[in-house]
């Protein structure tokens, strides 16, 4: 029941989620729109480029074509969705004066990129590999 708590972490790993702290402490002491934008930015992307391919999808870490993929496919697409997080920060300047609404922000965007590269991921994938989980349709 415990395993997955229990097992043991890559210090890389701890150390990339530790990195978000000095973003959460500069928004904590200066609550401005480039502070919060740092947060999400760094939130959502250790949300697609590690939590993503290093915590749920650990059997294609080691496959070259998810990684063409998921980098082809972050190229143009995680730029566009850090401009739309800049966009709509500077738009609602309500939305980065609590923490939840921030959280939130970053935690649905980054979901909705995740989908988005699993898309490209999977156009890479080769024909004799299943394909399975959300996001994995092949167009």
């Amino acid at each position: 029941m415990f395993e997955y708590i229990n097992r043991k972490r890559d210090p890389v790993t701890v150390a990339i989620y530790c990195g978000g702290v000095p973003f959460a402490i500069a928004w904590v002491l200066h609550n401005s729109i480039g502070t919060a934008f740092a947060l999400e930015a760094y939130l959502v992307t250790m949300e697609v480029f590690v939590i993503n391919p290093f915590e749920l999808q650990s059997e294609n870490v080691k496959q070259r074509w998810f990684w063409r993929g998921t980098l082809l496919g972050g190229a143009v697409v995680h730029p566009l969705v850090l401009g739309g997080i800049w966009f709509l920060d500077s738009n609602n300047p309500a939305f980065i004066k609590g923490g939840g609404t921030l959280f939130f922000v970053a935690i649905m965007v980054g979901a909705l990129e995740i989908v988005t590269l699993n898309s490209s991921a999977n156009r890479f994938r080769p024909e004799n590999e299943g394909v399975s989980g959300p996001g994995t349709e092949r167009f």
